[in-house]
Formats: C-alpha cells, structure tokens, sequence
C-alpha cells in the first residue's frame, strides 16, 4: 500500500503540469514544453485510471483515487 501512495505522489504532480506550466511561465512559455507538459499529464491521467479500475482491493482503489486526486473516478470501477 505503501507503494502505491507514493505512486499516487508522483503522479499526482504529473497530473495537470500543463496548467501551472501557463501561471508561471509568462515569459519563457515555449509551445513546445506545453505540449510535452500535456502528453506527461495525459499519460499520469491514464495510468491513474488504469490503475484506479484494476486494483484488487476497492479500498486501496479508493485511497489510491483520493491520493491521487481523482476521487469521482472510483464510480468507474
């Protein structure tokens, strides 16, 4: 369980990079760094889902949903 809440913390800074990436970088933005900012949090967003729906526990699936930070994606499960 462990493990899997430090996934949870990688992935949750992963999760919506791109986003921030626009507050704070007004002046050195570069399109190119949004984009792969994009594809990382993409790919964060789909393990996360991945991971939230195969778990064998449904608890570990709700605490790894909720440290993450994608409660409401239990429901698919």
């Amino acid at each position: 369980m462990k493990s899997l809440l430090t996934l949870a913390k990688t992935l949750r800074k992963r999760i919506g990079a791109h986003y921030r990436y626009i507050n704070t970088a007004q002046r050195n933005y570069t399109h190119d760094r949004y984009q792969e900012l994009r594809r990382d949090s993409d790919e964060a967003v789909s393990l996360a889902n991945y991971l939230i729906q195969h778990l064998q526990d449904r608890h570990q699936a709700v605490t790894f949903a909720n440290a993450v930070g994608m409660p409401g994606y239990i429901n698919l499960r």
